[in-house]
């Protein structure tokens, strides 16, 4: 997916340590490159900390269980109310991190997993799909079109097929680590997980790629190695959660249509690269984003099935990468121009072993996040955490019982 760049962010909230706690590693993106941690023990749990200030807490009310991309506000609407910006798409990825490195995060997860079937689009265009949010910071209002804001850009998400694939991620990695998942069987809570996969279902093409939007007919790269990680997903749910082998197999089926298709069309064989989209051709490497960036998806992405994708996806990182180094490195500082940090990229490094460069990355972004004075401040975003806890251990043990936990998150 298209990260979001479009939402201003203001003034940052304060950032405390994190409280460690029992974890198993679990599955997630890209398991060809499960090698050595690389994120020390305080910066990790200083992310999980600010994952916690992000949540918000609110029984009673539509926004309680949301999650905010970020400390600070996206919008102000005229009266001078400050409103946060809520992606699902985002949240998502950031959970199929934290999960990951702390597994006590599933009640956390499950509220957001709540959060995200109450205003998942049932009907319509949107259908299956769960529209970016804004939650005002005083009241815990929910809009979609917050006061101030253009209706003409309301409501919002920046690709229907990539959202819907991050719903079944996120209940799938659920699954995987909450002790008693049955949450996800609830009618509520299934129907949008159904609705999803049947988004993903119309969105894809002939080809087996999937446009972005009905109105966006668009096969993106990145886009579409998440919709294949996300029919696994699906495959995975309807096995273990919800007994239903002949449809995982239907789903594994597809997952495999659309691993075809991107090696099919999206492989341009000529340069040995990735094509941005199926529309496109040789991409440039004088573009960080998208060009050089998609590289990373593939490889990113890779859950280990086809040795010839794992190589197709290594070489093409590679031969990006090659064209960022001295003194346009990305190691060294933010190439993207928007200024944005693309912690996916050191995860790419660390994947073809380029250590020295991975290890560059986390150093500069641990300088810059874990200063005292603004701690994650932007362009940091909430969908940075799932490559940061990539390059992380899991938490060992909870040196301070009488702290507060995740199961009570001190986000209001």
């Amino acid at each position: 997916m298209r990260i979001r760049k479009q939402v201003p962010i203001a003034a940052l909230a304060a950032l405390s340590l994190y409280v460690p706690s029992q974890a198993t590693p679990a599955e997630g993106p890209s398991q060809s490159c499960n090698a050595a941690p690389l994120v020390d023990a305080t910066f990790r749990d200083a992310a999980l900390r600010t994952f916690e200030r992000l949540m918000v807490v609110a029984p009673g009310l539509p926004a309680d269980g949301a999650i905010k991309v970020h400390h600070s506000a996206g919008h102000i609407d005229p009266q001078g109310a400050d409103w946060h910006h809520v992606s699902a798409y985002q949240v998502n990825l950031a959970f199929l991190g934290a999960l990951r490195v702390n597994p006590q995060l599933a009640p956390a997860a499950a509220r957001w997993l709540q959060w995200q079937a109450r205003h998942t689009t049932m009907t319509g265009s949107g259908q299956g799909v769960v529209f970016d949010y804004w939650v005002r910071a005083d009241g815990l209002q929910e809009s979609q079109c917050p006061p101030g804001m253009d209706p003409r850009t309301c409501p919002q998400v920046d690709a229907f097929d990539s959202t819907a694939a991050s719903l079944l991620l996120m209940a799938d990695a659920y699954a995987e680590y909450a002790p008693q998942p049955s949450m996800l069987e609830e009618p509520t809570m299934r129907a949008a997980l159904e609705a999803a996969a049947g988004t993903l279902t119309l969105l894809t093409q002939p080809s087996g790629l999937s446009w972005a939007k009905p109105g966006h007919k668009v096969a993106y790269l990145m886009d579409a190695v998440e919709v294949a990680a996300g029919w696994r997903a699906w495959a995975r749910l309807q096995t273990r959660v919800f007994h239903v082998p002949a449809a995982a197999q239907n789903s594994l089926a597809t997952a495999r249509r659309v691993d075809a298709a991107i090696q099919k069309y999206l492989w341009h064989a000529p340069s040995q690269t990735w094509r941005v989209s199926q529309d496109v051709g040789k991409p440039s490497f004088s573009r960080w984003y998208p060009d050089t960036v998609a590289q990373a998806w593939p490889l990113l992405w890779d859950d280990g099935s086809d040795p010839a994708a794992w190589a197709h996806a290594q070489a093409a990182w590679r031969q990006a990468a090659a064209q960022w180094t001295g003194t346009k490195s990305w190691s060294q500082r933010n190439v993207d121009p928007a200024g944005f940090w693309w912690p996916a990229v050191a995860v790419a490094a660390h994947c073809v072993a380029e250590d020295d460069a991975a290890k560059a990355w986390v150093a500069r972004a641990r300088a810059a996040w874990m200063r005292e004075s603004a701690p994650f401040v932007w362009p940091f975003q909430i969908a940075d955490l799932l490559w940061l806890f990539r390059l992380s251990a899991p938490v060992a043990s909870d040196p301070f019982p009488s702290s507060v936990s995740f199961l009570n998150p001190l986000s209001r």
